[in-house]
């Protein structure tokens, strides 16, 4: 589950905050056993059996009183990936170290009956939007599965970006309103703080009953004139989780669209899960294809679990067709 912004700005500015509330440690290790079948990945790499770990990670979060009806907020949470090894630098004459810390949400803010600000880095409003990704994090999450981008990058609407000043508001009638603004400061003295906007409307919960959510991604003509939309639905109920994201690109004049469809429904210990998007990028890189996933995760505890995943990629998105498999054990802390 994902731990955003969007939990938090709802406990903050809807439920009363807890008041002083001490640092509190967490994170996630998610460590896979993955192979690609023999065949080429996205990336035209044939990476053969490796043991990945899957967007293990760590954090301190908490919060202050200030009275007056205020809280102080914070969070820093790190990317932590054990999977270091060295690898040949690119003239041949060493070795290199691959860092294995690197920068997730990371921000302070004030909260109150007004809602929530911060500034620092963190998602944009778009991909908070998103409804729930059975297949978070993994080979077939939305971004691997989604062949569209934001900012000439393939990031498939889940970006995550810094020198963020962000506003969640209260929940009006079950609707979320949230905004953040993103000066392009590789632009020198030319920046402003509306370079890169991104909004969302969200309706309902992720964690019950119906889910919907309207989001767009904006860039002004000095960082590449672009925009990137995100539509999405969800109905989560006894077990079963249903959801449907359409999403549309459009980078000075290059278009390209996704649709994603997944369901999951949760049988004891057991759930097993579907996923299927289809890309279009005909006025692109002009790669048009399917990707379908199957798993199955199984709760040994309730923070443990252990999982199967498999996707199968064609060869028009891919480059080339292959399947992919992922047997991987998650444990939350």
């Amino acid at each position: 589950m994902k731990k955003n912004i969007i939990a938090l700005a709802i406990a903050a500015a809807v439920a009363a905050p807890i008041a002083n509330a001490a640092p509190t440690v967490y994170g996630i290790a998610n460590f896979a056993v993955q192979n690609n079948g023999g065949g080429d990945n996205a990336n035209g790499a044939d990476t053969g059996m490796t043991v990945d770990s899957i967007a293990s990670r760590m954090g301190i979060k908490g919060s202050e009183d200030l009275g007056a009806g205020l809280t102080a907020v914070y969070k820093f949470e790190f990317g932590v990936n054990p999977d270091v090894n060295n690898e040949t630098k690119a003239d041949g004459t060493g070795y290199k170290t691959k860092g294995n810390i690197s920068a997730r949400n990371q921000y302070v803010g004030l909260s109150g009956g007004f809602g929530t600000v911060l500034m620092g880095r963190h998602d944009t409003p778009v991909k908070m939007s998103q409804p729930t990704d059975l297949f978070n994090d993994g080979s077939l999450d939305n971004r691997a599965m989604t062949n569209i981008g934001f900012l000439n990058n393939s990031e498939g609407g889940e970006d995550r970006v810094a020198n963020v000043a962000a506003y969640v508001s209260p929940s009006f009638g079950g609707v979320t309103l949230v905004g953040a603004l993103v000066p392009n400061e590789a632009l020198g003295k030319d920046s402003e703080l509306t370079n890169i906007y991104s909004v969302a409307a969200m309706y309902g919960s992720k964690k019950k009953g119906l889910y919907l959510a309207a989001a767009i991604n904006a860039a002004d003509e000095d960082s590449g004139d672009q925009m990137f939309t995100r539509i999405s639905a969800q109905y989560k109920a006894a077990g079963l989780v249903a959801n449907a994201m359409y999403q549309m690109s459009d980078a000075d004049g290059a278009e390209g669209n996704n649709i994603t469809l997944s369901a999951g429904y949760k049988m004891g210990k057991m759930m097993p899960k579907i996923k299927y998007a289809m890309n279009s990028e005909d006025k692109n890189s002009g790669k048009e294809g399917t990707v379908l996933g199957l798993g199955l995760d199984y709760a040994l505890g309730k923070k443990t679990k252990t999982y199967i995943e498999v996707g199968m990629f064609d060869e028009d998105l891919a480059g080339k067709k292959y399947t992919s498999t992922s047997v991987g054990l998650q444990h939350k802390f």
